[in-house]
């Protein structure tokens, strides 16, 4: 009897539950209690078109490393396999009358609230590691898209050679007479196409055309350009007028290039004066000159060298405003001496206007915010200056 009851006092040990002796429920279990990166790799996170986009994304970052090393091959890559990247981005983007880019940028807060939101329900309602996975699946692959973009399309171009270079031309720095000199060359320049212009009682010019014909001539000016120049491309673009040019003053920004649409960004609501240079200056961006400061002289080669005058007048005035800018800081009696005696009274006037227009705008929370942003962008791809670079 004893032993008996042994046995079945005994019994109650020997479980019947399936579940503990059920080897696919002991490695879920044990699986679950393994780091998240090894949960990562067993599941089925890393679907065939996922290591696809991670393999993509492997060969663009050693691209782009490799550009960061070698000026010589970050000069072969923007110039023909970046080109054809750019090409391809403006060419779909073109088919589009607005700016997709502006579009994306207003709709990231919203859909990024809607995407956590629905994230949320869906990983509450259904806890198992697929659903995690399936809903970071397509952030994932947007930042890893973005990221292929940019290393592949545009940051070489950082890296390559200097535009002196390219251009045949030293770089040298240059004393306070040289500056004025320059200064006085370039006020010569500009007269022989004054004439041509037109100017309101504020002293602004007027620009005789609307937006779209502008970037028509802009177009063919790039076209006759690069037909000389060997280390810029030319293809046919439109830059795209920013809806909320308003606003967007305060945040000081007159164009932007966006590498991720390939489209070349333009405020419409600066000056006349400013609106040829600044296309240029982005459409040289979406060609290939990723530096501000080059960005900006290649945008002045280009404008002088259009057969229009009021382009012509832009890319005088513009480096004029750059130019007598650097003698102020290289001595302020200079700038007094250059102004009063070298600029012609209509360009003069053109720049009071600009900084009177410009007052409202002058000290802005949001141009503080875009302006470390960029900064700290133009640091992280070797330009030292940041801002100060343009």
């Amino acid at each position: 009897m004893e032993s008996y009851n042994n046995q079945i006092s005994l019994q109650p040990n020997i479980t019947n539950d399936k579940t503990a002796e059920d080897p696919a429920v002991l490695s879920d279990e044990k699986i679950k209690k393994q780091p998240l990166y090894k949960r990562i790799i067993k599941s089925k996170f890393f679907s065939k078109k996922m290591k696809l986009l991670i393999w993509v994304f492997i060969g663009s970052l050693m691209v782009y490393i490799l550009s960061r090393f070698s000026s010589d091959f970050a000069e072969v890559w923007t110039r023909y396999p970046a080109q054809g990247l750019r090409f391809a981005l403006a060419m779909l983007t073109n088919l589009i009358p607005f700016s997709l880019a502006e579009v994306l940028l207003l709709s990231i807060p919203i859909f990024a609230i809607g995407y956590i939101i629905a994230s949320n329900v869906a990983t509450k309602k259904d806890e198992s590691d697929e659903t995690f996975f399936k809903w970071t699946r397509p952030l994932v692959s947007v930042f890893l898209i973005i990221f292929i973009i940019l290393f592949t399309a545009f940051a070489p171009a950082y890296n390559r050679y200097k535009l002196a270079k390219n251009l045949g031309l030293e770089q040298e720095p240059v004393t306070k007479n040289e500056l004025v000199q320059t200064g006085i060359i370039l006020t010569n320049l500009v007269k022989n196409d004054l004439q041509d212009i037109t100017f309101d009682s504020a002293g602004s010019s007027v620009m005789p055309y609307d937006y779209y014909t502008l970037s028509k001539k802009l177009n063919q000016a790039y076209k006759s350009y690069a037909a000389k120049e060997s280390y810029i491309s030319h293809f046919y673009s439109n830059p795209k007028p920013i809806a909320l040019s308003k606003p967007m003053l305060y945040t000081h920004i007159s164009g932007v290039y966006t590498f991720m649409t390939g489209e070349s960004n333009v405020n419409t609501q600066y000056p006349d004066f400013l609106m040829p240079f600044t296309m240029a200056h982005e459409m040289a961006h979406q060609r290939g000159i990723a530096r501000e400061d080059e960005a900006n002289f290649v945008a002045f080669l280009v404008c002088i060298n259009s057969d229009d005058s009021y382009i012509r007048y832009s890319g005088y005035a513009n480096l004029i405003n750059y130019m007598t800018s650097a003698i102020a800081n290289a001595d302020n009696e200079a700038f007094k001496s250059f102004s009063l005696n070298h600029m012609p009274k209509e360009v003069l006037g053109e720049l009071i206007a600009y900084s009177t227009f410009f007052d409202k705008y002058r000290d802005s929370v949001a141009s503080d915010i875009t302006g470390a942003v960029n900064d700290v962008f133009l640091q992280s791809q070797g330009q030292s200056a940041g801002i100060k670079s343009y």
